[in-house]
């Protein structure tokens, strides 16, 4: 791995770990890499999903295929550009994305201010031996329109998304020092389940 990202002339590479996984660890730090960052792992489970109306003047929907694709990367851009470890996205890596068959563009929710997207919340769903799970891959919210209430909007309308086709499972990923979304997930009824822990490697001269 660390040749072939050499080979491609990236100037770092990362690698998540379970916090529990001494191998894993001891793999990783003999092999130069470092601890930049940790995440929690976190899981709601339940039945009802609290309302939450969108702020006045705002709508939610859902994702529509062939129209929203550049408005969505555009969005997640701006939403994450200043985030740890985030590259900006294209066009064609959403629609790949929206292509997973664990995807359904009805659970990818859109806040919007008039036509523009304010926020969003990407949902993703599976099948296992013991029933559906869901996951939580992404909740933003555009910088301008932050601290108006949209991220509990967006993230409310996925929860009832996933209850809606019998999820009652929700798991997510949140990075230990983004505080606001912590508490958010907190506020909402997720807990912590598990710990992982990113590793980086310096490459190149």
């Amino acid at each position: 791995a660390v040749e072939r990202a050499t080979a491609l002339g990236a100037s770092v590479l990362h690698v998540q770990v379970s916090a529990d996984s001494p191998a894993g660890r001891h793999l990783l730090e003999s092999a130069g890499f470092r601890v930049v960052r940790t995440y929690y792992g976190m899981r709601w489970e339940g039945e009802e999903v609290p309302d939450a109306e969108p702020p006045t003047g705002f709508g939610v929907r859902s994702f529509v295929v062939g129209q929203d694709e550049e408005a969505l990367t555009n969005l997640q851009n701006a939403v994450f550009g200043d985030s740890w470890g985030f590259c900006p996205n294209t066009v064609e890596e959403i629609e790949a994305r929206l292509n997973f068959k664990t995807c359904d563009p009805e659970g990818m929710i859109l806040v919007t201010d008039g036509e523009r997207p304010a926020g969003y919340n990407w949902t993703f769903r599976a099948e296992g031996p013991s029933g559906s799970t869901g996951w939580i891959a992404m909740t933003g919210v555009h910088p301008d329109y932050r601290r108006q209430g949209i991220g509990r909007t967006a993230l409310m309308a996925g929860m009832r998304y996933l209850r809606k086709v019998g999820v009652r499972t929700i798991d997510l990923e949140v990075d230990s020092q983004n505080s606001a979304a912590m508490e958010l997930y907190s506020l909402t009824g997720f807990r912590r389940v598990r710990q992982t822990v990113w590793y980086e490697r310096a490459l190149g001269s």
